[in-house]
């Protein structure tokens, strides 16, 4: 076997796919528009993952050469030349490393909920809230930074169990406390506990929505129930009275509410 750390240019990542790729797995074009964009933003690094041949055959490495040629970067990797024939079925089957295990080991509590509200910020914030995105390890790291006080708006208790995904809750008070602090956490309070509203209240209208919600089987999606909370928190701004709340859908005219 034998290993070094080699300059891979897009150019040979292109003739390595094309003459020495044979009986892999499809190639995902998602995964590898990800690790392209994370070549290009600089993110790329090397960290001991392995391109590895078995004689002149390619038996692991083909979505990061895929990026390298996407990219039209050149990258560092260490490439491994020599393996055995019987060790393709031993490769890509241990665990992917989440990107709550990332908070987690840099010393961060409540990884699970941060990394969840963390993607909603950033989908909100960039106007990018219905579209499908894939966030690496190394962007929810880049959002943490963008968002560090994120963990005062992590929400912990059993009262929203079922009845609004934790990390809308999360986002949305993250969002809110920016515009008024009090009131993003009598947000919360109202939400969780149903405490401080009566009938007719845009919270209570809101909170009587997601019971509805959560008894159904057919069930709204996160950007959905993030819309019906910014609705509750506008009307509750300006004092407006509110009897239901209509979810804006996506492709319509109406556009995704902003809190104010």
């Amino acid at each position: 076997m034998n290993i070094r750390v080699e300059t891979i240019t897009p150019e040979r990542a292109t003739q390595i796919l094309a003459t020495q790729n044979t009986g892999n797995r499809t190639i995902s074009r998602r995964h590898v528009a990800v690790l392209a964009e994370e070549i290009k933003a600089g993110r790329w690094k090397l960290n001991g993952d392995t391109i590895c041949f078995n004689g002149s055959r390619l038996i692991d490495g083909q979505h990061r050469l895929s990026a390298i040629a996407a990219s039209g970067i050149p990258v560092e990797s260490l490439v491994v030349y020599g393996l055995s024939d019987d060790v393709f079925e031993t490769k890509d089957i241990g665990k992917r490393r989440s990107s709550a295990d990332t908070l987690s080991h840099m010393g961060l509590k409540n990884a699970t909920r941060t990394s969840a509200a963390l993607v909603m910020l950033d989908r909100y914030y960039t106007g990018r809230i219905n579209d499908r995105l894939t966030y690496t390890n190394s962007m929810i790291v880049e959002l943490l930074e963008r968002y560090p006080d994120v963990h005062k708006s992590i929400h912990l208790g059993d009262n929203i169990k079922g009845l609004i995904p934790p990390s809308v809750l999360d986002a949305c008070h993250y969002i809110f406390s920016a515009l008024n602090a009090d009131e993003a956490d009598r947000f919360s309070a109202a939400i969780m506990y149903g405490a401080g509203i009566s009938e007719g209240h845009p919270y209570h209208v809101l909170r009587e929505r997601l019971i509805k919600n959560s008894m159904s089987t057919a069930k709204l999606p996160k950007p959905d129930i993030m819309a019906l909370c910014i609705k509750a928190w506008n009307a509750t701004r300006s004092g407006a009275k509110v009897r239901r709340l209509v979810v804006p859908h996506a492709g319509g005219t109406e556009p995704f509410p902003v809190a104010v």
